[in-house]
């Protein structure tokens, strides 16, 4: 067997670089880790995937072997463990940097037993405040309403979906820290960062990019 790369393989290689969407910096970042080097050791056993995606903090494969994500138009449940605090909940979803500030004080919990939602990514084609975003998830279905979610729903969200938020932020506008931070009243997000991914807030009364995702829930 030949040890150089065929042409073929290398158009392969640089499609799969290209479908992650990286950029150059995070390639950078790959590169330095060495991770590369134990991919293409010629004695590692890429025969379990799943175990080198749960090394890397990713979310399981569906059947087709692309990384799991929730459509934006199809059905996506949630089920939110109140017996947990919101400590154990944050830590279920492995993220790489959380704001200090998101804790029990400025995002109390409310609820009892174990509750199954109803989940939704809404998005917006525009610019929107949380106001216009707020009114939008709830006229959505006026016999069974949308409602913005709170920071259980968006842990519980990250924790099922790790992935998704490497592709889009996620705002939960339904959790309003109950203080102001560095003078403002924030909401909570799910947002990918250069070295993995984070649990960030950020100004409610911001006006919002189209490239965000809002997140709705509604009891099952």
């Amino acid at each position: 067997m030949s040890n150089v790369m065929t042409a073929e393989q290398m158009i392969e290689l640089t499609q799969a670089v290209q479908r992650t969407g990286i950029s150059a910096e995070r390639l950078q970042q790959v590169f330095a880790s060495g991770i590369l080097d134990d991919v293409f050791d010629p004695n590692a056993d890429p025969a379990d995937r799943s175990a080198v995606r749960k090394a890397l903090k990713l979310g399981p494969l569906n059947g087709n072997g692309r990384p799991a994500r929730p459509s934006t138009n199809g059905a996506i449940f949630l089920e939110v463990d109140y017996g947990s605090s919101l400590e154990q909940m944050t830590v279920a979803g492995h993220y790489d940097w959380r704001n200090e500030d998101i804790s029990p004080k400025e995002f109390p919990l409310n609820g009892t037993g174990c509750v199954e939602y109803e989940a939704r990514l809404f998005v917006f084609e525009r610019g929107v405040s949380s106001e216009d975003a707020e009114k939008a998830i709830r006229d959505a279905d006026p016999v069974n309403p949308w409602e913005p979610a709170k920071i259980e729903h968006l842990l519980a969200f990250g924790a099922k979906y790790p992935d998704a938020q490497r592709e889009h932020p996620i705002i939960a506008l339904g959790s309003v820290s109950a203080n102001k931070v560095f003078g403002h009243r924030n909401v909570p997000y799910l947002y990918r960062r250069v070295t993995g991914r984070s649990l960030h807030l950020d100004w409610w009364g911001n006006g919002w990019h189209p490239f965000y995702r809002f997140l709705a829930v509604r009891k099952i």
